[in-house]
């Protein structure tokens, strides 16, 4: 059902207020299956309430208002709608008895105002608000329908979950919707839709949208369906083949973070793990504690900064800093193995690279880092260049490591780049 939703008012087009009745509103009328076409704000003049009124009338099938329905003067929506749909405003002897009794219950009588907001058009049919005093608004003209609900969130949410959903659900006007999500480590957007799209376009009933992050790329599938059922084989389908086509750059089906799948895999493989971090400042263990029972499998973190802890704590080699310096394969490669031995784990994590902005040169840049993996008998590093931004190269460096992690835990190639260009190995790395 292709939809438009309109919010109205001056404080949300000066910026004095954030918008959130249009993201409520789009989320959950998505979730219902409605195709949202066009989201408008406007001012709280009439004329533009009525322009951007006739324009969504004449183009969706589902018109949602919000705002403009209170008792001060720069309340014009019902006044606008009563114009365009050709019909007077007439007082809501319910609705009035509804705020008379509100107002009795503090003792005090009904204010001119909020009279006001009881008159409505005609040919509306009123919306019991449970919440505040302005009814909300149905409206139907031409097979189209048009909801008018206070601008205030509370209100608005209250309507739209006790009467609005439930009306669509019953005259089956949307169609059921089911979604589920990829996780993509290594990546870029551009790279993966060039590899989804043939599916994409094949499959019916299906949309796939890339939502990159900070950490990667999430794909959304949307299956629609006649039921719930219908949409979710759909999706199932979908997600299955695009898993398939991606490879082990998925990291996860669904919403788990990076750190919870490493933890999960460490868990049922009974392994436990410790971490040396430089760069990262001890990123890597604050992922790791944040799942609740992360002990089991995590013994715990080094945060050696300087080369004298790096030494000291971790069992680096003078000599290893001197000829390579503290950002190097192979004192990340010391550093890992350092950590296990020290915390007598089965795997030893580092991560050592230039977060900048400035430390950086010609050989090595900003955004070089170096994460290695140590675990009886092998030691694997992978060289880095993560670009520029000093949170943004600890934040995907941290995800890096961790998924270093995941692939040995999985058996899966760590001799090859993951697969993207800023990730790469650095040859003649692997023993230690």
């Amino acid at each position: 059902m292709k939809t438009e939703i309109i919010t109205i008012g001056d404080e949300l087009l000066n910026g004095s207020r954030t918008d959130t009745n249009a993201a409520y509103l789009a989320l959950h009328l998505s979730a219902l299956g409605a195709e949202i076409s066009r989201m408008t704000s406007v001012g709280d003049g009439q004329p533009a309430i009525e322009e951007a009124l006739r324009e969504a009338l004449s183009c969706a099938e589902l018109v949602v208002v919000t705002g403009g329905l209170g008792p001060t003067a720069d309340d014009r929506t019902k006044q606008a709608l009563a114009r365009i749909f050709g019909c007077d405003l007439v007082l809501d002897e319910e609705a009035l008895e509804t705020v008379s009794a509100s107002f009795a219950r503090r003792g005090a009588g009904v204010p001119e105002s909020n009279a006001a907001q009881c008159m409505i058009p005609e040919c509306a049919r009123p919306i019991e608000n449970k919440v505040g005093s302005a009814p909300g608004l149905l409206m139907e003209r031409e097979g189209r329908l048009l909801f008018a609900l206070p601008g205030v969130p509370a209100e608005m949410r209250g309507i739209f979950e006790n009467y609005i959903a439930p009306f669509l659900e019953g005259r089956g006007l949307v169609r059921s919707k089911e979604e589920r999500i990829i996780r993509v480590l290594h990546l870029a957007e551009s790279e993966i839709a060039d590899r989804v799209h043939g599916i994409a376009r094949r499959l019916a009933r299906v949309e796939v949208a890339y939502l990159p992050h900070a950490d990667g790329v999430d794909l959304k599938i949307t299956g629609r369906g006649e039921s719930r059922v219908q949409a979710a084989r759909a999706a199932d389908r979908a997600q299955e083949r695009i898993a398939d086509l991606l490879g082990d750059a998925v990291y996860a089906r669904g919403n788990e973070s990076i750190e919870r799948v490493v933890g999960y895999l460490l868990s049922m493989q009974g392994k436990t793990l410790a971490v040396a971090e430089s760069c990262t400042g001890g990123r890597v263990a604050w992922q790791l504690t944040r799942t609740p029972g992360s002990s089991e499998y995590f013994a715990g973190g080094i945060v050696a900064y300087s080369n004298d802890l790096k030494k000291r704590i971790l069992h680096v080699k003078a000599a290893t800093l001197k000829t390579h310096g503290a950002v190097s394969a192979e004192v990340a490669g010391e550093m890992a193995t350092g950590v296990k031995d020290r915390a007598k784990t089965d795997y030893g994590l580092s991560i050592t690279g230039v977060a900048g902005p400035g430390g950086g040169s010609s050989e090595k840049p900003v955004g070089l880092v170096y994460v290695a993996l140590a675990r009886k008998g092998k030691t694997v590093v992978w060289r880095l260049l993560l670009g520029r931004g000093r949170d943004r190269v600890r934040r995907r460096a941290a995800v890096a490591a961790l998924d270093l992690v995941r692939r040995d835990l999985l058996s899966l190639p760590l001799s090859e780049p993951p697969a993207a260009s800023s990730v790469v190995p650095k040859t003649g790395e692997g023993a230690a």
